[in-house]
């Protein structure tokens, strides 16, 4: 029954990665937001899909590519997000000086499952079979899925669907006071998105590694 409590399991994991660095930081102005020590951007801009995929507590599919190629760190599967939020409670008043911090965790499903097998054939020349890819993606889905309950008892599943429902993590509350505004604008060339979401990589810390 453990395994599928997942508050229970969030926990864990952050208290196991309390000391070590997040995958990825966010960090929550009035006007604005920044990923990591990058570009600035606005919470109605396109990118800002990033932030309704960390409300939803998954790994952004569409950012998968630029998080290998940026080698973020990943821990049991999952990214940990550390929010860092500047805006005051009320409108009025003047930024934080001291942000408000919180970690949230980002959980894999089948989409990141099938980006990671494709992502694993082409580091592999592109040579697997679709026979090959479907032992994989069993491979994966045996590591990380759930236990399976093969108790037809109908009082186990709806303990079962109890606790997962009473146990998935809530929207954090650092995402809630901008949620009505994260509207998308309409979708430009994908290389446009592309250019703007590679600024999230830490541009400073490149620059000094070049010295």
């Amino acid at each position: 029954m453990a395994g599928y409590n997942r508050t229970r399991y969030v926990e864990h994991l952050l208290e196991k990665t309390e000391g070590l660095p997040p995958s990825f930081t966010v960090h929550l102005h009035p006007e604005y937001w920044v990923l990591n020590n990058g570009s600035k951007f606005l919470y109605h801009n396109q990118i800002a899909s990033l932030l309704d995929d960390i409300r939803g507590h998954r790994i952004p599919i569409d950012f998968l590519e630029l998080f290998d190629s940026a080698r973020v760190p990943f821990y049991d599967g999952c990214m940990v997000v550390e929010l860092l939020d500047y805006r005051p409670q009320r409108s009025k008043e003047p930024a934080l000086k001291i942000p408000e911090k919180t970690r949230v965790v980002l959980h894999p499903n089948s989409e990141t499952l099938w980006a990671d097998i494709c992502s694993l054939n082409q580091k592999h020349g592109g040579k697997w079979t679709d026979k090959d890819a479907l032992e994989i993606e069993a491979k994966l889905l045996l590591a990380t899925s759930q236990p399976l309950c093969l108790d037809p008892d109908p009082h186990l599943t709806r303990i079962v669907n109890h606790v997962l429902r009473m146990s998935t993590p809530t929207m954090p509350m650092s995402l809630k006071r901008k949620a009505s505004a994260l509207e998308p604008e309409e979708d430009g060339p994908e290389k446009v998105r592309r250019d703007k979401i590679l600024s999230f990589m830490a541009p400073r810390e490149r620059s000094h590694a070049a010295k």
